[in-house]
This record gives structure tokens, sequence and C-alpha cells, in this order.
């Protein structure tokens, strides 16, 4: 597959819009893979809603180098072309490690850069030459502005760039703005402009980008990348049931496809109070239970089903927005009380200080998702914090980041573990059964 990545010098600068613009466009003459480089959960549904196809995530640090070129290459299969969307700015990671430069160099992909022009002019072009000589093992082929304000200013930012394609520019227009709140964009799930969001920007693309251009600077070098061991677990097929709605929207998509070649997957609504019958397995992942407080409160059957399930020792796994609805209370920025599953005798306050970043946890014990001593990398984001805490048993002691209390995440209560960390499971899918 051909392969392109689009990033900026910083977040804000209008990458998600602009790179789902260029892959609805595409998508009319190409077969488009959409794939979002880092930690993300809400990018990938704008991706999948201009391509059709669900979007990829590729992260160093929690797939390492190889599984992150064996996930390139598994999902470019019978694609013309992956875009993949960088993350923050072009070098931002731990330093530069596990930045969107690091993932250009791993999986040997040109850089095309998205510069938000609003407010500035031939200054762009310093801004150009700085972030395509920083590092000179970067292979920064074009630039694309973005919020042009007419043709002068657009070549007056055209006429400053040096050394670099400029592909054309997306102009100003205040329809072209994207809701947003406190863990990044609006969701699709609670966007339901964004379908015509996508294709007005895609029609704009189309007037003033150069798609061809973009497909000829493409790659298809070949990768060096070990295949993977055959999964003894491939196969089972079991009933897992998943949470998914609008407050549990965020999973992987890789961590779903591993998870359906072993069970056959049925997705359950919290806020419908909904519940599967019979299932051997339960994922509930994160999302924004924060917003929904009153339909979470009240959905009784959910409720009674997950804890039934918990103390007849199905196995329950739960992340973040998962943690927060299986513990006791929820309490909201107005200390207004709300009751939840109450697996675990964890008071969580709904709106505190962001914690974001990468982790790095330690297995305590053997569970179902770590060995003993083994290390699992993950990241936390959420803007909740727990004020109570009546847990002894944990599974993970934290090495890098934060957790649920004094550095220790993965509460667990029978065979239910939750933890505030975000795992991909392809690093350790041998490991996740369940």
């Amino acid at each position: 597959m051909r392969r392109i990545l689009l990033s900026s010098d910083r977040s804000g600068s209008g990458k998600t819009l602009i790179t789902s613009a260029i892959m609805r466009a595409l998508s009319k003459k190409y077969r488009v893979r959409g794939l979002k480089a880092g930690p993300d959960f809400i990018d990938p549904g704008y991706h999948k809603i201009a391509t059709s196809f669900p979007s990829i995530n590729l992260d160093l640090w929690m797939m390492g180098k190889n599984n992150v070129k064996r996930s390139l290459i598994k999902y470019g299969r019978e694609f013309d072309i992956g875009i993949i969307e960088g993350v923050m700015g072009l070098y931002d990671g731990v330093d530069t490690l596990y930045s969107t430069y690091e993932l250009a160099k791993v999986t040997k992909t040109p850089v095309i850069l998205i510069i938000n022009c609003f407010n500035i002019g031939s200054t762009v072009g310093a801004i150009v030459k700085g972030l395509k000589y920083y590092r000179n093992d970067v292979n920064i082929r074009g630039v694309i502005f973005n919020k042009i304000a007419s043709e002068t200013h657009y070549n007056y930012c055209k006429n400053a760039v040096e050394d670099v394609e400029v592909l054309g520019y997306v102009p100003f227009d205040k329809n072209l703005e994207v809701k947003s709140r406190h863990l990044g964009l609006v969701t699709i799930e609670d966007n339901k402009e964004v379908q015509d969001l996508i294709r007005y920007a895609s029609e704009l693309v189309e007037k003033y980008v150069d798609l061809d251009k973009i497909y000829e600077m493409a790659s298809d070098e070949d990768l060096e990348v070990d295949l993977p061991k055959d999964d003894e677990n491939k196969g089972l097929k079991r009933k897992m049931a998943i949470a998914y709605d609008p407050a549990f929207s965020f999973y992987y998509q890789e961590n779903l496809d591993i998870l359906r070649s072993r069970y056959e997957l049925e997705f359950f609504s919290p806020l419908n109070d909904e519940y599967v019958e019979d299932a051997e397995a339960i994922y509930i992942g994160g999302g924004y239970p924060e917003l929904h407080l009153n339909e979470l409160e009240r959905s009784s059957k959910t409720k009674s089903w997950l804890k039934n399930s918990s103390y007849s020792g199905v196995k329950i796994y739960a992340e973040c927005g998962g943690l927060m609805y299986l513990s006791k209370n929820l309490i909201d920025e107005n200390n207004k009380n709300y009751n939840m599953v109450g697996i675990f005798d964890i008071d969580i306050k709904t709106k505190d200080k962001l914690t974001i970043g990468y982790t790095e946890l330690e297995a305590i014990n053997e569970n179902f998702i770590a060995n003993k001593n083994s290390l699992v990398r993950g990241h936390e984001f959420h803007i909740s914090k727990p004020i109570r805490v009546n847990e002894k048993e944990f599974v993970f002691k934290v090495r890098i980041g934060k957790g649920i209390v004094d550095k220790l995440d993965g509460v667990k209560s029978n065979n239910t573990i939750a933890n505030y960390s975000h795992l991909h499971f392809s690093n350790f899918q041998q490991k996740i059964v369940f």
C-alpha cells in the first residue's frame, strides 16, 4: 500500500478535518485506509466517516516498532493508499521519541505538512523550513496551508516556502470549525453534523489542493518486519459482550479485531439499559460517562447483570470510563452523587485536572491480562479523579503514569479488572484471553 503522513507544527492546526477531507476526496478514485498516529480514539472516527473503513492506530510506545509495521502491512492489504494523520506537532513525543517524526522514519513514509496560516503570512516559510531541517532524516515532501484569507494571502505564504512543494490550501471558512470538548473533538457518536462537515471540507480540498500530487508523493517502499507467532487462542468462538454507545466508545479497531478472532462479539448499550445473556467475557471501554450520569444511574438491568456476572466469576475488563461505571459512585462538578454498578467500592469525581500521558505498568501477580512481573504499556487520558478508594487488590504497579491510587492500577474483584490505563492488545495478544 502506498502511504503518506499528514503532520503539522502543533495541535489545533486543522489536521483531522483536512486529513479526513483528503481521505474522502481520494476515496472517489481509490480504496483509502485511514490511520492515526498515537493513542487516539476520537480522530479515527472521522476517518471512518470519510473512507467508510475503520481507521487503525499506530503507536510506537504501546505497540513497538515491529507491531506498528505489522499493523500497517496487515491493514494495508487490498487498499491503494494509506493516509496517516499525525499527532500533535511533528516532533512532539517523549522528547522526539514516539513522535510522528519517529513514526515516519519507522514506516518509511513521506510527510506532508498542514500549517494554519491564520494571522501569519510569509512567516510560514520559516516554520516550514524549521520543520524540514530540524532533523535531516525526515522526508518532508509538501505543505498545505489552512485558513487562507485570499489569493494574495496564499501567494505571500507560497512565495515564502523553499525546498518543499506547496500543494494548495484550504480557505478560511467559519463553517469548517469542528466542535470540541475537554478530551478533544466531539466524538462522531455525539456529532451528527460530521458527515456534512467532511463532505463540505472535501469539496474545498478538491477545488484548492493537488490531490494527484499527494498520491504521487506517497511511498510504497517495502518494510522489514518479523511475522507474528501463531495465536494459540485464535478461533475460540465464545461470546464476549462489549459496551458501545455515546458513553463508551473508546476502542482501538485492532483490539476489537484481535478479540473477534477468539469470540463472537455482541455489543450492548448501558445507556439503553441493555445486557447480553450467556456472555463468557465482558469488555467496557472508555468514553464519556460523565456526560450521561442520569441515564447510567437508571440503567438498573445493566448494572444488576454486570454485578451478578462479576460475582459469578465472569471475566470483565474495563478501562477508564468503564472503571468509572463499575465504581460505586460518581460525583459531578456540583457535588451531586450518582450511583453506578458498585463492583468496586470507589467514589470518583467526574471533573478534576486533566491527566494525560503514556503509562507503563508492572504486573504484581498473574492475571488474565499479563504474566507476573511483565511490563504492559498504555496511556491515560481523563479528567476524573478517585476521591475515595476502599479496595486492596490491584494487579499493576505503575512505573510510569498515575494510575488509580498510590501508583497502583488495575483494581481487581473476583475476575473483574479495571484500569485507568488504556491498553493496545497487539503487543501482548498471546496473553489477552479473558
